[in-house]
């Protein structure tokens, strides 16, 4: 989960905290009807106002999951991309490897032609 939807989750339950406990407040300050009537509203409202923060905060939750499954999935496309391209470079050396051993084999094969005609040479004008 990234630092910024962790802030954007921080700041829509701090935001709707703050906005509800205003506007309870203001409600009592302004309201023109009995205290039983106030109290009913006041109680209706904050359990809107409750029921609103459930669902936002199930909306967040849900977008959060989302995101945090997308970042897996790329995540781990990233790193099949990677295994993938190791596995590429890993062939890529083993056949510059083989290519070398065997110029190198038949490098030895060639000087030790050239060595053995010498030799038979010298073995031919020695006698």
């Amino acid at each position: 989960m990234s630092e910024d939807r962790t802030n954007l989750v921080t700041g829509l339950v701090v935001g709707t905290l703050v906005g509800v406990g205003v506007g309870i407040g203001l409600g009592f300050l302004f309201a023109p009807r009995p205290g039983r009537e106030t109290r009913e509203l006041v109680r209706r409202r904050a359990s809107e106002v409750g029921e609103r923060v459930r669902e936002r905060a199930h909306e967040a939750t849900d977008r959060v999951r989302s995101a945090a499954s997308e970042a897996a999935e790329k995540a781990r496309e990233a790193v099949g991309d990677l295994a993938q391209r190791g596995r590429e470079v890993l062939q890529e050396g083993a056949e510059r490897v083989r290519g070398a051993y065997d110029r190198g084999v038949e490098a030895a094969r060639e000087k030790r032609e050239e060595l053995l005609g010498r030799l038979e040479e010298l073995e031919e004008g020695g006698r």
